[in-house]
């Protein structure tokens, strides 16, 4: 008996995609635009060093620390839901970021800005397996996949050019982005289902803090020194300024988050309660030798485009 013909996808689930596809592209020029329209900012805003290494950074810090809670979040209340508010998140910070008279503003609307993009990237990937089935979620999945990509070597371009122009553009240029993202969501991609369930509160406490600070460490490694206090941390009027750095301290506290988040994942799965992520996959080679692969990839890719605008632009001139 032959199996029925897979029905084609609908003009109205490609166009769904492509609504998806640039609020992925959104979250990730942000995460590399900042790069190029740093200079400007700095002699605009009147802002030191570190500052400008905050305007950078914070948000990446928060959208590292937010995935796992937010893609459980989107199990509960709806992938389009979660989107969609992350969307409106984005757009908001985005017009903050736009209008900051001043680099602590400014540093305030990117830490929210990388909320709107944790909720957006996973359940970007819920939408697409939600609307797609067979061979044409796979191919759905390539352009996922491609956008990232893609809007990896967008950014800093997009940077250069508007920077030419006022470096506020550069958060600007969202928000008619975004409005246009959100008519193209409601338009073209069906109310997503909820599952029944609770969030792992403790689980997504430990996974925030370990994924953050981790994300604190890789980034400001170089700055305040791997063991020892090289540079004075300074934060809301308090200063970290001699023996162990304040980085060291914080790779032990990630650590212990991290190990405390995997030990209680591990207890919930055997206890067949609910847990905020299924550490079990990891026993799977195919799925863990994906996860190592990507990683590689997102330190090459993402590792270059964070440093070589600044070279080009700070010590080449």
């Amino acid at each position: 008996m032959t199996e029925p013909a897979e029905t084609p996808p609908t003009a109205r689930q490609w166009l769904g995609l492509v609504a998806v596809a640039l609020g992925v592209a959104l979250i990730v020029v942000d995460l590399t635009i900042v790069n190029v329209i740093l200079a400007p900012i700095i002699e605009d805003l009147s802002i030191g060093s570190s500052e400008a290494q905050w305007i950078q950074e914070s948000y990446a810090i928060t959208f590292a620390a937010l995935l796992l809670v937010t893609g459980r979040l989107s199990d509960l209340h709806g992938a389009r839901r979660i989107f969609l508010l992350g969307l409106a998140v984005f757009g908001a910070t985005s017009l903050l970021a736009a209008l900051a008279p001043s680099g602590g503003l400014l540093i305030l609307a990117r830490f929210v800005q990388g909320v709107g993009g944790a909720m957006m990237l996973p359940t970007s990937l819920a939408l697409l397996n939600a609307t797609f089935t067979g061979r044409a979620r796979g191919q759905a999945f390539a352009v996922w996949g491609s956008t990232i990509g893609a809007a990896a070597a967008v950014g800093p371009l997009l940077g250069g050019w508007l920077a030419d122009i006022a470096w506020r553009w550069a958060f600007g240029i969202n928000i008619p982005l975004v409005a246009l993202i959100v008519l193209g969501v409601l338009r073209y991609l069906d109310v997503s289902p909820r599952t029944r369930g609770r969030i792992d509160g403790v689980g997504a406490v430990l996974s925030a803090v370990g994924l953050g600070l981790l994300s604190f460490v890789l980034i400001e490694g170089r700055t305040y020194g791997w063991l020892m206090t090289t540079k004075p941390l300074e934060v809301g009027g308090l200063s970290w300024s001699g023996g162990l750095s304040p980085v060291f301290v914080a790779l032990l506290l990630s650590l212990l988050a991290l190990g405390a988040f995997w030990q209680r994942q591990t207890a919930l799965s055997r206890a067949g309660d609910e847990p905020l992520m299924d550490v079990g996959l990891f026993s799977i080679r195919s799925f863990r030798n994906g996860n190592f692969v990507t990683l590689m990839v997102g330190l090459g890719e993402f590792g270059i485009i964070a440093v070589l605008p600044l070279w080009l632009q700070f010590a080449l001139g």
